[in-house]
């Protein structure tokens, strides 16, 4: 052995499994504790699928059903309070990393397998992912399990993993519809790969695709009774306000990729892509067939629109494999200590500053200082309009904003107090507007919640309009948000939409 491999040998003794699985399971107890001492308010995208949990169907306005689904068994273990909403974000990613685990240990052995496992596990988008609920924590456990799935059917002809692959892509689908990337990432395969050619041709593929198609139609039963609701808000999604060449949301969703893989992972990575061609073994070449289209499709839809930075997060998993492979095979021990050393440092300010967000405010940025603004001051305005429906004696609360309405819903669970929103147009923008819009046949009066001073607009609905006192909720060390309310009674006419708030006329 080279005097080189021998420090590299040192540097990264290979962790035992017993190791790994010890270091992700604390990992997971501390993340888990993190979120019980959190206090961070559930944001209102995290409001809005509990609200849903509240209403499983097969099908939701923006989202296929597989996380509400998941929120509803969490409530069934420890109830609805934030922490348990967001308990299975930690332990989804548990599964997640052992399963990558598997998959390099089968690729490259156990030295990478380990390392992989923690690489993953210590990711900056991981790690910030751990801490909210979202449509990503499902996607990429059965992202995981698919790709396990597919690399054994490379090996072997295997009904029962056909079985597996079949599954995981038809629940991937009903987590997030960019489930679909990963029949890309097969068809990658193939173009170079004999074996990946010859799964598709074989019988075993139609249990795949039978089994994905019967999994997901429920999904699409219900798009077909709801006017394909949630394959034209993807739609919208993708096209967003209008597309349009736009250069810096391309520039800004690259680099937003240093964040989500981490910086040393994702740098490595491009190095790989420019450099390391010619000495890709079989197994990089697999690896990158999972990793590139996603990442290749979000960049180029990004120069047309603005991609938020998780659009492309599957790649993760096939990158960050690849990446230590890469780092083993080259001797390299310094990129990895450094991953895994920014990984406990970014956990670790994170949990720290979610247990204490309302302190937490960086002067020098102005207007934003307060970092946790935006995931702020929920849990109070459900509190303050609570108390004001009860002293105003107004059985319902309205209020025009998504993140509103979805706010209330989550924090007046326990108040009698039913929560509406009131319609922007003749065509719901979302979920709320589908389920729970203001109409004729609520009990009055109404409680109205928005941030426009403006009674006018509200005089055209509604006899008799009361301003009432303003709700102002904290959201941070040096931050306010406000909102005016009225009490409404005697409707006057059908809800319309309100238009814009014109302050001069209040």
């Amino acid at each position: 052995m080279t005097a080189t491999g021998t420090t590299l040998h040192r540097a990264l003794a290979t962790p035992s499994f017993q190791f790994v699985l010890i270091a992700l399971a604390a990992l997971t107890a501390i993340r888990l504790a993190g979120l019980h001492y959190s206090t961070v308010d559930l944001f209102f995208d995290e409001a809005q699928y509990w609200a849903w949990s509240r209403e499983l169907a097969f099908g939701y306005f923006s989202k296929p059903p597989l996380l509400a689904w998941i929120i509803k068994a969490s409530d069934l273990v420890c109830g609805s309070g934030e922490s348990c909403v967001r308990a299975a974000s930690p332990l989804f990613y548990l599964g997640t990393c052992l399963i990558t685990y598997v998959i390099a240990k089968d690729l490259y052995g156990r030295d990478t397998a380990a390392w992989s496992a923690l690489t993953l596990a210590l990711a900056t988008g991981v790690s910030f992912s751990t801490r909210i609920i979202s449509t990503d924590v499902p996607l990429l456990f059965c992202w995981a399990v698919a790709l396990l799935a597919y690399l054994r059917l490379l090996r072997a002809p295997d009904w029962r993993w056909a079985a597996v692959l079949g599954a995981a892509i038809g629940f991937g689908l009903l987590a997030k519809y960019a489930m679909i990337y990963f029949l890309l990432g097969a068809a990658c395969a193939a173009l170079f790969d004999r074996d990946a050619r010859a799964v598709l041709t074989r019988g075993q593929t139609w249990i795949v695709l039978a089994l994905t198609a019967l999994i997901i139609s429920p999904n699409v039963a219900w798009n077909f009774a709801n006017d394909f609701v949630t394959v034209k808000h993807t739609g919208d999604n993708i096209t967003g306000g209008g597309l349009r060449f736009r250069p810096l949301d391309a520039v800004a969703f690259f680099a937003s990729q240093f964040a989500v893989a981490g910086p040393v992972v994702f740098a490595t990575f491009l190095v790989i892509l420019v450099t390391g061609r010619s000495s890709l073994s079989r197994a990089d070449k697999l690896m990158l067939a999972f990793a590139v289209p996603p990442l290749a499709l979000v960049t180029v839809l990004s120069f047309a629109r603005s991609a938020n930075a998780n659009w492309a997060a599957p790649s993760i998993i096939s990158m960050s494999i690849l990446v230590v492979a890469w780092w083993l095979r080259t001797g390299r021990a310094w990129p990895l200590w450094a991953t895994l050393a920014i990984g406990v440092f970014i956990q670790t300010v994170l949990i720290i500053g979610d247990a204490n967000a309302y302190r937490i405010s960086v002067p020098a940025l102005g207007n934003k200082a307060d970092l946790y603004q935006r995931t702020l001051g929920w849990r109070s305005l459900g509190a303050q309009a609570a108390q004001l429906a009860r002293s105003s004696g107004t059985p319902t609360i309205a209020a025009e904003g998504r993140g509103e309405v979805a706010a209330l819903i989550y924090y007046l669970r326990n108040e009698p107090h039913a929560a509406l929103n009131w319609p922007v147009g003749a065509i719901p923008q979302h979920h709320f507007e589908l389920t729970r819009a203001l109409n004729g046949n609520v009990a009055e009066p109404v409680l109205m919640i928005t941030y426009c001073p403006n009674a006018t607009r509200l005089q055209r609905y509604y006899a008799e309009v009361t301003p009432l006192t303003q709700i102002a909720t904290k959201t941070g060390a040096a931050s306010i948000r406000r909102y005016h309310t009225f009490k409404l009674a005697k409707r006057i006419q059908p809800i319309g939409p309100l238009g814009p708030c014109n302050q001069a006329a209040k």
